[in-house]
């Protein structure tokens, strides 16, 4: 790959920060709600303050494919940590994501394209050269796109947990970042996605 740092990479450092944020946003809530200490959480919490050209060296490509791992592995460890004996808490942690979605969310006026990359700039889900997600289908009436295989679940159930575990915080991140549009996201198996009109 080339030593140069594109556009695309500085897309996916952001990415990977917003992973990060998110995990902190849930070590913090808790902290607040005493299902952790302050030093148990502070595992989970890393934000980054080295630039990224210093992050990944001379290996563009291997550097961020490690960024991208360790936020995951936080992200999983303590959704494991939080939710192992303690299903009942999923709901305190589908809040946080909500808001978190909300944080990011799109332009009122979003068309489902714009909808669309709103949520590609929020959701990490691997290197763009893995080929996640694919748009099927983007004519105005009907947009929709297939997550062509999962990257996440195999994590989630080393750390006790599962990919529905997983999924659900994800729909409430997109229903956050989708919250002021007119515009939600249907799907049936957390595999094909379709953004429907709710005018």
């Amino acid at each position: 790959m080339s030593m140069f740092l594109a556009p695309i990479h500085s897309w996916m450092f952001a990415k990977i920060q917003a992973q990060d944020a998110l995990t902190a946003r849930m070590a913090k809530l808790a902290v607040d709600k005493g299902w952790l200490t302050p030093e148990d959480a502070g595992a989970f919490i890393h934000e980054e303050t080295k630039p990224l050209a210093e992050l990944v060296g001379d290996d563009i490509h291997g550097g961020l494919s490690a960024l991208i791992d360790a936020a995951e592995e936080r992200y999983a460890t303590l959704a494991g940590r939080l939710l192992n004996g303690h299903d009942d808490r999923l709901d305190d942690l589908k809040a946080v994501a909500y808001d978190f979605g909300k944080e990011h969310a799109a332009e009122p006026d979003s068309r489902p394209q714009d909808c669309f990359d709103a949520i590609q700039d929020v959701l990490l889900d691997g290197m763009p050269c893995d080929g996640v997600n694919l748009v099927t289908d983007k004519v105005p009436e009907h947009f929709s796109w297939e997550r062509r295989f999962d990257v996440h679940g195999d994590r989630w159930a080393e750390n006790g947990r599962s990919a529905e575990d997983y999924n659900t915080l994800r729909r409430q991140i997109i229903a956050g970042i989708l919250a002021d549009t007119r515009y939600a996201v249907m799907t049936n198996d957390d595999q094909h996605y379709s953004l429907v009109s709710q005018a």
